[in-house]
């Protein structure tokens, strides 16, 4: 088993906060996704067994649709789903061959761990394949650089929304 992707961000405001900006789709909508991308939410069911079922709008009309399979929730600590590309009707498909390619996996574990520490919260990001061929595990660890990029960007957002609504 390769390592999986792995990314830990500190942030400067209660673990509490930092876990309710992951448990309302009002919040992801605010920072969830790459730049440029406005994100709509289908279904949010905010649960173990639950879905959260999006499209992320980009730029020149291209749409990227995804779901989260919700396995666990241990408020403020713990989050975890199976990550999927998905269609409008919620069913599990292929990513987008631009920029992922054929074989990328269809599902993927994304682990969110929220902790406290020396003052600061800290989220630990990981995720790897699930029930994945050969050939989506090894596009999978080809491109943990090109994710860990990807999600910075994220995590960039969700830095910007927790400081802004922390002023107000």
């Amino acid at each position: 088993m390769h390592t999986p992707l792995e990314i830990t961000r500190f942030y400067n405001a209660p673990i509490t906060e930092v876990f309710e900006a992951f448990s309302t789709s009002e919040s992801l909508k605010e920072w969830w996704g790459p730049k440029g991308f406005d994100m709509e939410v289908k279904t949010f069911e905010f649960e173990p067994g639950g879905i959260f079922h999006f499209v992320l709008h980009g730029p020149g009309g291209f749409d990227m649709w995804a779901k989260w399979e919700i396995l666990e929730i241990e408020a403020p600590h713990l989050f975890r789903f199976i990550n999927s590309f998905s269609n409008p009707a919620g069913e599990t498909v292929q990513a987008p061959d631009v920029p992922f390619g054929p074989d990328w996996p269809l599902e993927m574990v994304t682990i969110f761990k929220f902790t406290e520490e020396a003052g600061k919260s800290r989220l630990d990001f990981n995720s790897y394949p699930y029930h994945a061929s050969e050939a989506s595990n090894r596009v999978f660890f080809q491109n943990i650089h090109n994710m860990e990029q990807g999600f910075g960007e994220t995590f960039q957002g969700l830095e910007k929304y927790l400081a802004e609504s922390g002023e107000k």
